[in-house]
């Protein structure tokens, strides 16, 4: 496969103490060469789940085991996708803020909102004065309907007044 093949010289040495170190527990870690690295992050960039024969192949020309590469692409996925969530979340965050400012700003607006007809200020009712709310437009529906009654009892006397 040849995706870009960096041309990257290291000595034996190099190899050897990049490759494995020793760890409290006795077990060997293996650290991958820059070439190799290089090498798997050009083919993710190609195909982030490389099937069973490209694993193969991309074993043979780095020389790691095809367990090894598949760990690999398990991991720099896990790695990404992480990554892509913290910048979605920085991206929400900030949205957040301005959207809590929008918010605000708007309930200050509507806080000095007045009704047209009666100039009073439209503020909204809090939980506690939402019973006294109804109880008083349940009684001014009443008192618009004894209006209503009356206003058509006046307007009878006053033909009755006028034709008689």
């Amino acid at each position: 496969m040849d995706f870009a093949k960096p041309s990257v010289s290291s000595s034996d040495d190099e190899q050897k103490a990049s490759n494995s170190s020793e760890s409290s527990r006795g077990r060997t870690y293996h650290r991958h060469t820059t070439h190799q690295i290089r090498t798997l992050e050009a083919f993710f960039e190609y195909c982030s789940k490389p099937d069973e024969n490209q694993r193969r192949e991309l074993s043979k020309e780095i020389g790691l085991e095809p367990q090894q590469i598949k760990f690999w692409f398990q991991n720099k996925r896990t790695q990404t996708k992480g990554r892509e969530i913290r910048e979605q979340n920085l991206l929400l965050k900030a949205n957040k803020g301005s959207l809590d400012d929008e918010n605000k700003a708007m309930r200050e607006k509507v806080g000095k909102m007045v009704c047209l007809s009666c100039s009073l200020p439209l503020i909204q009712p809090q939980p506690d004065q939402l019973a006294v709310l109804q109880e008083l437009q349940s009684e001014n529906i009443q008192l618009k309907q004894e209006l209503d009654k009356l206003t058509k009892f006046l307007a009878n006397q006053i033909n009755i007044l006028l034709y008689d």
